[in-house]
């Protein structure tokens, strides 16, 4: 390969090989370890601080499927049978179903966020993006650290790692997390729970490297036990008896009440109250994976990796306040096996890459709804309630062959070209059975069926290498995920029997350019994009019927573009500052109708037209020792929680900030001081449609100012 000159080289795995950032045609951000531990990420749904034009949230609550977005590109959707558009790979093994999207990052080594499709070398369902996570490896002597945190909000965290040699070849790393928490929800409501969550999750690494063979085995397990965080539940009306709306502005006050005559009891953002007594989430999950390499020669190398996962999770919740209207659980039984098959080629001017890749992962859904169980006691109106009990075996195959190559064509220019063909299906058997007023009828609806597609995907790129400081990149993308079945809450044989939906494509022109300034010691990379999508696949919400009925439909042909701007800037050594600027003048959704809805040309669910994020540090000697101070910040403007641009589901802009300040005496210790959402702003994490039903939008708020304090110790 060329030969780089002697300058500051930041390595990424973007295209699953270590790489100079300069030479890769993907919009990545490489964030370490250090930065996720000191700005106390907990889990994989705080990230999106940390690169433009990525969203995240936890949808229905803690424990629930996440909802990722990047670039408007994402799937709003809590789910448990949902394939999220943006895969996430934990030390090389994708994601998969919805259940496995969120994990408590600890031991962290460092984190990719790639940006726009990855159609080639990446499996499942990568149109909008992928988040790579890697661990801390093990290493060859004896060491680790121990951590002890304490906050606001009964928040107690504890976490450990250690390294063991085990030989001359082999050493094992061993990493524990201990989480315990309440939500800054306060909860009015006799009996009712405010809610929180313990969370203990362990990791186990095994390593072994000769020669030219090398063997990483991992175990991992994740207990988590607690009750959601209770909802608030907002009317809209001004006067029940007229019908007389508020204005969205005075939502969520004392001074609108729902269908009920029921307003909140106090105007504090943080008080609410929710029959929650009953309600609870319990997760147990564990994995394996195995990966092994061998260099066959100086030239080719094969690698394996094979994976099992197996996740039990069981959340139920209250979508209604104090009454009992809309309320159930989400039950889920998961199953997840994958291997992948990879060889590689490294000659003197290009590095040829091509696998077979396999996922069979099988979703057992036993979940319910219970709709007005109030009314079971009022003899005129118990005919209107209903309790659906859904049982629904999902069965989800993916087989995929790639191909991609980078070949230097000179010093100047590297051509990428990448090729994927993938076939999948989806078997389902949807079973509900219906409990009235009187009565309970089994197998309501019996509905089995399978969703079969295939289709190529694939990249083609140049890199032009400016200087040994700078180069630009031109990229065209073709995404693809497949179709498959929303076994969610449908209240009728019809709807269940509609919930197929069919695969999404997406065309992404990109073109980006990465700057290296070392009279200024600043790295800047900037891109900007253009997506074209047909039959791009959206959450939408039935709004017109008192039942809930949210399904996952193809919405037509939707337009995005937009930009991205991240500097990275050392003015001095004490000081480090970092930008990210994310804009989408542009996420326009395709023209959708059936029944009673009709969308076009409204905004993209969960998408914000402008997000920055900022962060400074600063490290200074004190007293024989080192201070280093953070201060940081996360925008987004505003957007809407739905496909129809309601104003009374819009969350307007919104600034988060957070610190710390830490003191090192020695190597060994570190003393420190955090907080969260310094300014104590009020946002939303969920806004949703629950008008025709009580004449209220179901609200999940989130947390209020939290201070922490923490001591770790490194041996």
């Amino acid at each position: 390969m060329p030969e780089e000159q002697n300058i500051e080289v930041i390595q990424v795995k973007a295209q699953k090989r270590l790489q100079d950032i300069r030479d890769v045609s993907v919009a990545v951000t490489l964030v370490d370890g250090e930065q996720i531990e000191r700005q106390q990420i907990k889990d994989t749904t705080q990230l999106a601080a940390l690169a433009p034009n990525v969203k995240s949230s936890k949808v229905a609550g803690e424990g629930t499927t996440p909802s990722f977005n990047i670039r408007g590109i994402g799937m709003f959707d809590y789910n448990t049978s949902t394939i999220s558009p943006i895969a996430i790979y934990a030390d090389d093994v994708v994601s998969g179903g919805a259940n496995f999207l969120d994990s408590n990052l600890f031991d962290i080594q460092r984190v990719e966020i790639l940006r726009g499709p990855q159609g080639s070398l990446f499996g499942r369902n990568t149109t909008g993006g992928a988040i790579l996570i890697s661990s801390r490896l093990p290493e060859m002597e004896f060491d680790g650290y121990a951590g002890l945190s304490l906050a606001e909000h009964d928040y107690q965290r504890a976490q450990a790692a250690v390294n063991l040699p085990l030989g001359e070849q082999t050493a094992a790393r061993l990493a524990i997390n201990h989480l315990d928490y309440d939500y800054s929800m306060q909860n009015l409501a006799p009996n009712g729970q405010d809610g929180g969550m313990r969370q203990d999750s362990l990791r186990l690494l095994v390593s072994s490297e000769w020669d030219n063979f090398s063997v990483l085995l991992k175990l991992y397990s994740e207990d988590w036990r607690g009750a959601p965080k209770p909802i608030y539940s907002a009317g809209i009306l001004k006067n029940p008896v007229s019908g007389e709306r508020c204005l969205p502005a005075d939502v969520g006050s004392r001074r609108c009440v729902d269908s009920f005559g029921f307003a909140p009891a106090t105007d504090d953002f943080w008080q609410t109250e929710a029959d929650t007594a009953d309600k609870r989430h319990d997760t147990d999950s564990w994995g394996t994976s195995l990966q092994w390499q061998w260099q066959l020669n100086q030239i080719w190398s094969l690698k394996s990796i094979t994976a099992y996962k197996d996740l039990q999770r069981f959340h139920s919740f209250d979508s209604d306040g104090p009454g009992n209207f809309i309320e159930g659980s989400l039950g889920s039984d998961s199953e997840f096996f994958s291997q992948e098959l990879s060889l590689s080629r490294e000659g003197e001017y290009s590095f040829w890459q091509m696998g077979l890749f396999y996922l069979q992962e099988q979703l057992l859904q036993d979940s319910d709804l219970d709709l007005f169980r109030d009314f079971r006691a009022i003899p005129s109106l118990a005919a209107n309630a209903a309790q659906f009990f859904y049982h629904n075996k999902l069965d989800n195959r993916s087989l995929s062959a790639y191909s991609q190559v980078d070949y230097y064509l000179n010093p100047q220019w590297i051509l990428t070209a990448g090729l994927r063909f993938t076939d999948e299906s989806t078997e389902y058997h949807a079973v509900s059975d219906l409990d009235v007023e009187g009565a309970f009828i089994p197998s309501l609806w019996d509905i089995k069926g399978e969703v079969e597609d295939a289709e190529w995907s694939g990249k083609l790129a140049l890199v032009q290498k400016m200087s040994a400081q700078t180069s630009l990149y031109y990229s065209y993308s073709r995404g693809y995920k497949s179709g498959g079945y929303n076994g969610g809450y449908s209240t009728s044989a019809e709807q269940a029997a509609d919930s197929e939906y069919a695969p999404e494509r997406l065309n992404a022109w990109e073109v980006g350019a990465r700057f290296y300034l070392p009279d200024w010691n600043m790295n800047l990379d900037m891109a900007a994009f253009w997506y074209r999508y047909q039959d791009q696949q959206v959450f939408v919400n039935q709004t017109t019927g008192l039942s809930p009925y949210h399904v996952l439909k193809n919405a037509g042909d939707s337009r995005i573009h937009g930009v991205e701007l991240s500097l990275a800037y050392t003015p001095f050594s004490q000081l480090m500052l970092d930008f990210n600027l994310g804009y989408l003048p542009k996420a326009e959704l395709g023209e959708y109708r059936e029944g009673d809805i009709y969308v076009a040309g409204t905004q993209l669910p969960f998408t914000s037209k402008w997000n920055f994020s900022g962060l400074m540090q600063y490290e200074m000697n004190l007293a024989g020792g080192r201070m280093l101070a953070q201060l940081g910040f996360d925008y987004q403007s505003s957007f809407f929680f739905d496909q129809n641009e309601n104003p009374y589901l819009e969350q307007p802009g919104y600034s988060i900030w957070h610190g710390r300040l830490a003191y090192q005496p020695n190597e060994a210790w570190e003393l420190a001081l955090w907080g969260k959402n310094l300014f104590n702003r009020e946002y939303h994490e969920l806004r949703f449609d629950s008008i025709a039903a009580l004449s209220a939008v179901t609200e999940l708020r989130g947390e209020a100012r939290q201070l922490g304090v923490e001591v770790t110790y490194h041996f």
